[in-house]
Formats: structure tokens, C-alpha cells, sequence
């Protein structure tokens, strides 16, 4: 208060009053929301939490100057008390909000002072957007397979879902976004806080197949199959995080996976190279019966050999929830509120089987900065209890990182002749705006090239926005065809990422229907006729990609990518509205 002039007398001793209360206060420890709502003038604040900081290196008040012995007479002892009671864990915004008084001078300048907190929590939370969508995302996905048991991917936890009951998918499939419909697979949560889980894969010699386990930050721990380890029979066996008990001796070194969590997003794609050949679906079924999820005391009770799905029982998730949750089990980027969002952050770093990075300073000062709003490890989030002003500067954050994500996704990756590619090359644990791109964009997609890339488009040749009332084609050279050691496809779906019904129930052109001689090819070429009506010409029908009606993306997959396909050298096709 050394530095605030007082219009009188009677002022002054009403701040000071007004700021030993908010001292004491702060002693209870509220945290930066609970405080923002209780209406402490903003200048108090930071005076009070400067003070704080300064504290941290000063252990006294020894090097703090005052302007005249009267101002240290009258503030030393309660701006002590604020700096302790701050480092107590008070914070900023919660010093705003408890009601210190307002003087001539911080009436002048408490607009001012508003204003630039505002803007101070609108930035963290711009922040924790980029930060937390990824693990936001989780958490519902993990809720919807789960715990939502009326929901149609429920399946309980350490079992896999099969989509559309190991058929072809179809436009019902919204659990997540950008879904893939050139292999069957199975998605489903591994719970690992009572004991490790087995999964067994059967022998695939023909054909491209994967298991992938990612954790809350998108990272995968594990990458198998056939383009990683090759194609024999395996057995891996997930450890949790800390985990201190026996290994049997069956599992190969190679083949034991250090999970660094208790929960994890699974995936088994089995390539389905006919999607209209009966024979072909009922042999990569079998192959699907044959991977099984099993605990390890399960494994080891069954003379060490996994446990059929149809034999498991289905057992719940036990998660904290809240109930907005079953609202935003589809679409949920588009459906969340700021409310939402930070109520499922703080979830999800309060969720013991969530472990945060190890040594992650990244992710500390994240942590700091979110503890200034009441989030955090050990905090009760409760948005209606923020003050208005809060609530406003939240949301204002919440929007800029969700106007940030889309436009990077449309505008800032890398450009491949038009399509925007989505290679991760870096680190999610840092990257957090590639990590909550492709959150929002393709859900569950890998933090490396090395199992796919994806090229999304928006756009076409004339940059105009892709839409169905449009007809497109695109072209390829037969000679110079996507550079891939697996396959590649091209899904389309509307403007939120979900495939959309139509007569074919045909949702991509891929590498397989090419080899299979069920695309027409004339002159050395390739081309993709996308419009929402089907072709007259039967030959074009053939090579009909049947678009939504109204905003549409592609997002192009390539699977086992040259490296053309990572850096965007590729000279993929343009997406060319046809000529009326």
C-alpha cells in the first residue's frame, strides 16, 4: 500500500481493514476463483499477490522500501500477512474477489486493473484449451464406452467395441471423430488400477493389422502389427504405472509395456480389403475373436491364455462424473461450454488413474497457471460460484483456443498441394497445439508418422469451402500413387468429422478397392467422382464417393507413409469442382 495515495485520512484505515481481511482470508485457502467471485477490488489484488511473488525470494520485508515512514507504519504488517497468507495458496483472482476497499485512486484506476485481469485469466484459459482438450476428450470417450450404459459403444472397461458388430461401419458410428472405414476395428479402455491386463493378438500374414494404446495425452506407449514388429502370434502385457509386482516369465522383453498410467484408449484395425465380400468380413471377425483383453490374474487362472470377449462379464468404469457428461458423448468439441470444459479439466487432473508427465515443466507451469483459476490437482472446480467477470474472461479463452485449433487445422499444418497434413513429428507431451488438433480433427490419430498421416481438406481447387451441392473430382496418376507401405483411403464426412448415410453405404475410395478391381481406370488415371447425387455414366458410378449434403471435409489417410506424406512434397490431387 506504500505507493497508493489516500484522499483522506479515513481511506487510508478503510483499505487497510478492507486488505487484512482479505489477508485473512486468504488464509482459508479458497483459491483464485472462489476469491475472484467475492468482490475484492482489483487493485488490492495485485498489490497483494506482486507482493506474494516477491516473497518467494525475499524470506523478510528487510529490502522493501517505503515512500515515508508513515506509509511503513501504517503498511508493513499487513502486506507481511498478505505475502504469507498468499504463498498459502490463495492466489491472484482469489485476493480479487473478497472486497478489499477502494480508495479515490483505485476507483481512477480500477477499470484499468479489471481489464488486465481479465485479460490475464482469458489467456490462461486460452492456454489450458490447448493444454487440455486432448485429456478432455479422453475423459468423455472414456465415460461414453464405459460408464454411459445406454450409450451404443457401452462395453465396459478391459473389453473391446466393435462397431456396427464387426461389419462394415456405417454413418451410425459417432463415437468419435473422423472414423476410419477401411478396416474393422475395435475400440475399448484398459483399466489397469487393480492389476495388469494381457492382450493377445492372433498370427495376420495377409493383410495390415495394428494394436495401439494411447494414454490421456495422446501418446501411445505401444505401436504393434505388422509394420512395426511383424506378423507373428503375441502376447503383451500392460503394466500401470509404479507397478511393483511379479512378471511372468512367458512375455518377451519386447512385449511388456510400461503403461506410465492407469487408463488407456485401445485400438485393433484388421484392413478390410472387399467391404462388400461376405467371406472376406467373416474371416477378419475370426481374427477379431481371436484378440482378447484379459487381467492378468484371469490369464494366469485360464492356463495362461486369454479369456474370449463373449466369456468376459461386462464391468463398469468407476470414474467421477458429472451430469453433462451424457450430453456430450457425440459432437463434443461443438457441444461443450467453457463450463464444460473446465469442469472436466479439473476431472481430469483430480482422476488417480490420470497421472500427470513425469518432470514436465511444461505441464507445471501449465499446472500454476491453473491453479490461479481454481483448477487443479486438489481442487474443487465449481464454475456458478465465479464472479460474472471470471466466467466471461473464461469463456473468452475457451473461444480464442477454440477459434486457434480450427484455424490451425484448416490453415496451419502442413500444406500438400492444398491438403493440410497432420504429421506429428515433435512430442505431445509439449506440442500441445498439434496434440489438441488432432483431438478435435481425428480423435485417437497417433502422435507419430511412423504408423499414418492424415491430409485433411477443406477447401477446393479454387479455394471455395468444400459443400455437396457442389460435384468434385479428383485425379490420380496411376504412375504416382500416395507413397505408402500399407495403404492409403480417402474418407469424406461432414463439416464435423462424421461419415453421413447414403445409398452405397460407401464412405471412402481406398488402396484396397483399387487392387481389388473394383474401381474403373482409363488413360493411366484414377479419378474420384464426390458429388451427393449418383453418377448417370456407370463408370463413374463405380468410382462414386457419395458426399453429404451441405459442409463437408476429407481427411485422407496414409498408412505406413513415405516421407513425401509426412513433409507434404507429395504432389497430391487437387479436389476440382467439375465444370457445369
Amino acid at each position: 500500500m506504500t505507493n497508493e495515495p489516500h484522499d483522506t485520512l479515513a481511506d487510508a484505515e478503510q483499505d487497510s481493514k478492507q486488505l487484512q481481511i482479505t489477508r485473512r482470508t486468504a488464509l482459508r485457502g479458497v483459491g483464485l476463483a472462489g476469491l475472484l467471485a467475492m468482490g475484492v477490488d482489483s487493485a488490492t489484488a495485485q498489490r497483494t499477490v506482486a507482493a506474494a511473488s516477491r516473497e518467494k525470494q525475499v524470506p523478510t520485508m528487510s529490502n522493501e522500501t517505503h515512500d515515508t515512514p508513515a506509509d511503513t507504519a501504517s503498511d508493513s504488517e499487513p502486506l507481511r500477512v498478505t505475502r504469507r497468507t498468499a504463498l498459502r495458496g490463495a492466489g491472484l483472482a482469489s485476493i480479487f474477489a473478497m472486497g478489499g476497499g477502494a480508495s479515490a485512486h483505485q476507483a481512477r484506476n480500477q477499470m484499468s486493473a479489471d481489464d488486465d485481469m481479465n485479460a490475464m485469466v482469458a489467456s490462461i484459459a486460452e492456454d489450458a484449451y490447448l493444454y487440455g482438450l486432448q485429456q478432455v476428450i479422453s475423459y468423455v470417450t472414456r465415460f461414453n464406452y464405459t460408464q454411459k450404459k445406454d450409450s451404443d459403444v457401452y462395453v465396459g472397461v478391459n473389453r473391446l467395441y466393435y462397431p456396427n458388430e464387426g461389419q462394415p461401419i456405417t454413418a451410425d458410428f459417432t463415437a468419435v471423430v473422423s472414423p476410419n472405414a477401411t478396416t474393422l476395428y475395435g475400440q475399448g479402455v484398459l483399466d489397469l488400477q487393480d492389476e495388469p491386463i494381457v492382450i493377445e493378438m492372433p498370427e495376420v500374414t495377409d493383410r495390415y493389422f495394428s494394436l495401439e494404446l494411447m494414454n490421456q495425452y495422446g501418446i501411445y506407449p505401444l505401436y504393434a502389427g505388422n509394420q512395426f514388429n511383424g506378423t507373428d502370434a503375441r502376447s503383451y502385457l500392460v503394466l500401470p504405472d509404479d507397478y511393483n509386482g511379479e512378471i511372468p516369465g512367458d512375455f518377451a522383453a519386447t512385449d511388456v509395456v510400461q503403461a506410465g498410467t492407469k487408463s488407456l484408449f485401445t485400438e485393433v484395425r484388421y484392413a478390410l480389403r472387399d467391404p462388400t465380400d461376405e467371406a472376406e468380413i467373416e474371416y477378419v471377425n475370426e481374427l477379431q475373436d481371436q484378440t482378447t483383453i484379459t487381467p492378468l490374474s484371469k490369464w494366469l487362472a485360464n492356463d495362461h491364455a486369454g479369456v474370449p470377449r463373449a466369456e468376459q462379464p461386462v464391468i463398469p468404469g468407476n470414474y467421477e462424473t458429472v451430469p453433462r457428461m451424457a450430453d456430450l458423448t457425440t459432437q463434443q468439441v461443438e457441444n461443450q461450454t467453457a463450463e464444460d470444459f473446465f469442469t472436466l479439466l479439473n476431472l481430469v487432473l483430480n482422476d488417480p488413474t490420470l497421472p500427470l508427465i513425469d518432470d514436465s515443466l511444461k505441464e507445471a507451469a501449465m499446472l500454476d497457471q491453473l491453479e490461479e483459476v481454481g483448477i487443479g490437482p486438489g481442487k474443487e472446480f465449481d464454475w456458478p460460484a465465479l464472479d460474472n467477470n471470471v466466467q466471461e474472461a473464461l469463456t473468452t479463452g475457451f473461444e480464442n483456443g477454440f477459434e486457434r485449433v480450427r484455424t490451425t487445422g484448416q490453415e496451419g499444418l502442413i500444406d500438400m498441394n492444398g491438403w493440410q497434413v497432420l504429421a506429428p513429428t515433435g512430442d505431445f507431451r509439449t506440442d500441445w497445439l498439434t496434440r489438441a488438433v488432432m483431438a478435435d480433427f481425428g480423435y485417437a490419430g497417433p502422435d507419430s508418422p511412423k504408423s499414418h498421416v492424415a491430409g485433411f481438406r477443406f477447401t477446393d481447387a479454387s479455394g471455395d469451402p468444400l459443400d455437396g451441392s457442389t460435384r468434385y473430382t479428383i485425379t490420380f496418376d496411376l504412375d504416382n500413387l500416395p507413397p505408402v507401405t500399407e495403404f492409403w483411403s480417402i474418407p469424406i464426412y461432414d463439416a464435423q468429422g462424421y461419415f453421413v448415410e447414403n445409398e452405397l453405404d460407401r464412405y471412402s475410395i481406398n488402396s484396397f478397392m483399387l487392387e481389388e478391381g473394383l474401381l474403373h481406370t482409363e488413360n493411366d488415371e484414377l479419378v474420384i467422382y464426390v458429388q451427393s447425387e449418383k453418377p448417370d455414366d456407370p463408370k463413374k458410378a463405380q468410382n462414386w464417393l457419395p458426399a453429404p449434403d451441405g459442409a463437408m471435409r476429407f481427411a485422407a489417410r496414409f498408412y505406413g507413409p513415405h516421407w513425401s506424406l509426412v513433409d507434404g512434397s507429395y504432389d497430391m490431387p487437387q479436389v476440382v469442382p467439375a465444370e457445369e
